[in-house]
């Protein structure tokens, strides 16, 4: 897939623009053949065509948002995959390729994640989905102890919510949803807007929160 260059075109069409709006009548056909993946763009090339497009370079690449849409499809394995070949081949990408296949492939083991809670929240929910909840429950358990923050608390006692259910647990299925309750409780929007991490910092997860937190606050208003 070439990725790139699949997103240029778009991004360009959807503004209705020629190949040398974008490029210049210069580098038109340079642009065309970086579109039609037959060659690479420079940095300098990339930065020029994103200001052009009213975009940034990033966003032109769109690797971010393909290994989140790969993360958030792990269960769905052709779906995942696909995902996963328009990216670079990185420890991260072998390691999701493994999971998304043991999602639907019984005679794949599921792997041992490392310790990223992300990743450990994946693991879980593929073991969930394979009907080994005790497995899921450890996976979780074991993060919970390191990861502390909020966006790892609400997301990881949700799945607990869920392996609860399936292994017909009242007792802890209760204290979880009252975990779960308190955690999203907590929630404020105006101080998460305002305690955003530094950009180096910053993760999905963070933004994943502060969409969760406006939802939350404005159905508290729509209720009240």
């Amino acid at each position: 897939m070439n990725l790139l260059g699949d997103r240029l075109r778009q991004r360009r069409r959807l503004l209705g623009l020629r190949q040398k709006d974008v490029a210049g009548p210069t580098s038109a056909s340079f642009l065309s053949k970086v579109e039609s993946g037959a060659a690479q763009p420079s940095l300098a090339n990339l930065r020029d065509w994103a200001d052009a497009l009213g975009t940034t370079t990033s966003d032109l690449l769109g690797e971010h948002l393909v290994l989140e849409a790969a993360k958030h499809s792990i269960l769905l394995t052709e779906q995942c995959l696909a995902y996963l070949d328009a990216l670079p081949t990185s420890p991260l990408t072998n390691f999701l390729r493994e999971l998304t296949i043991s999602a639907t492939s019984l005679s794949t083991p599921i792997p041992v994640p490392p310790q990223d809670p992300c990743l450990e929240y994946l693991t879980a929910l593929v073991h969930l989905h394979r009907g080994t909840p005790h497995q899921a429950e450890e996976v979780l358990l074991q993060t919970l102890t390191r990861a502390r923050t909020a966006p790892w608390r609400i997301f990881h006692l949700s799945l607990l919510c869920q392996i609860y259910a399936a292994l017909s647990e009242p007792a802890k299925h209760r204290k979880a949803s009252d975990d779960l309750r308190a955690a999203l409780a907590e929630l404020n929007h105006q101080q998460l807007l305002h305690t955003l991490p530094e950009a180096h910092l910053l993760s999905t997860w963070d933004l994943d929160l502060l969409k969760l937190s406006s939802l939350l606050k404005y159905a508290r208003l729509s209720l009240d």
